[in-house]
């Protein structure tokens, strides 16, 4: 048989090792970016707190992982969209929400940069982040140009001539748990200080799903009163906010 003599060129074993060796690389290159595209999509590799930073819009600083949780879990009973309409004001959309877990409970808002919520590591963080969620909406509505009338009544809620600050001892026999009283108008002795302190402290206990404020609102009718003027005032004040709202779980 007479061999047949191509004319083709023949590649040099070692080139074709090259090849190879260039096409592994190159789907390994491949296979790194659709990976990381996949991470990026659906936001595996990401730690739990940026998670919960992106999911809800908010900063956190010095949480744990069991603090982490608490938070996720709080944010997640407030209406979709709620904590970004929250911290606009007049045309500002960059304002922040920022939660510190430190040394120190305080509460800071700034109209132009936002509001620090500063909570002390060994504090019940659920109720201080419903007491300092009291204070944001707060702010939010009474520092707004055109207020609509919103909590303009709140002092139609109160004792007959009480005033925030004032005598305060005169007016514990009104606070939640202080001897025999007959009408309860305050949640705590706080509340007497400040008419944002009141309507937080309210907030707050509203907000804990640990907790059945049921027999509270059931027993105080003069309180009910109160908190339920404050719900539907936040419903008004916010579109994302409506009767739905977890807010209102007592009042329906």
């Amino acid at each position: 048989m007479r061999l047949h003599i191509g004319t083709d060129t023949l590649q040099k074993p070692s080139d074709v090792y090259k090849g190879d060796g260039r096409m592994k690389i190159k789907k390994m290159i491949q296979i790194i970016l659709f990976t990381a595209v996949i991470f990026s999509l659906t936001g595996c590799g990401k730690s739990y707190e940026e998670k919960i930073e992106e999911r809800y819009g908010i900063e956190i600083e010095g949480a744990d992982n069991d603090t982490l949780k608490i938070i996720d879990e709080y944010f997640a009973n407030l209406p979709k969209g709620f904590v970004k309409e929250l911290k606009k004001y007049e045309g500002i959309d960059d304002r922040k929400l920022h939660i510190e877990i430190g040394d120190e409970t305080n509460f800071y808002s700034d109209i132009g940069k936002g509001d620090i919520w500063n909570i002390k590591k060994d504090e019940n963080i659920k109720y201080a982040m419903g007491y300092f969620m009291g204070y944001s909406i707060c702010y939010n509505i009474s520092t707004r140009k055109y207020r609509n009338g919103l909590l303009d009544e709140w002092y139609d809620y109160n004792p007959e001539d009480f005033k925030y600050g004032y005598n305060e001892d005169e007016f514990l026999k009104y606070v939640l748990n202080k001897g025999e009283n007959e009408e309860v108008y305050f949640t705590t002795t706080e509340a007497l200080k400040s008419d944002r302190n009141d309507a937080a402290e309210i907030f707050a206990i509203i907000m804990d799903d640990d907790v059945d404020a049921s027999p509270v609102f059931e027993k105080n009718s003069k309180l009910r009163a109160k908190a339920k003027y404050l719900c539907d005032e936040i419903n008004r004040a916010f579109e994302t906010a409506d009767e739905t709202a977890y807010w209102n779980r007592y009042f329906e």
